[in-house]
């Protein structure tokens, strides 16, 4: 499965919800940093939020269930690791 990451708007239309219900989704915790939604730039909250169309839609129909705890685990089975730092000089 391909995931893809869209802009509030998009997501806020596809779901027909507003922006204030994908906030409280991110600040109660119930959308996960990382899996659900992630930060452009983590130096700067205000860059700018990406969302994993793919979760949010299946989130909206089994969430809570262990179905979207399985959608989950294969998410993050396709997460390449990310190469260690350089040191710095």
């Amino acid at each position: 499965m391909q995931y893809e990451f869209v802009t509030a708007q998009a997501l806020c239309k596809l779901m027909s919800v507003s922006r204030a219900f994908l906030r409280d989704r991110r600040s109660t915790g119930e959308w996960k940093e990382g899996v659900h939604w992630v930060r452009l730039n983590d130096s700067n909250h205000r860059a700018g939020t990406r969302f994993n169309k793919q979760l949010c839609l299946h989130w909206l129909t089994c969430k809570g269930t262990p179905a979207h705890e399985r959608a989950i685990e294969t998410y993050l089975k396709t997460l390449e690791p990310c190469p260690p730092m350089p040191p710095a000089a």
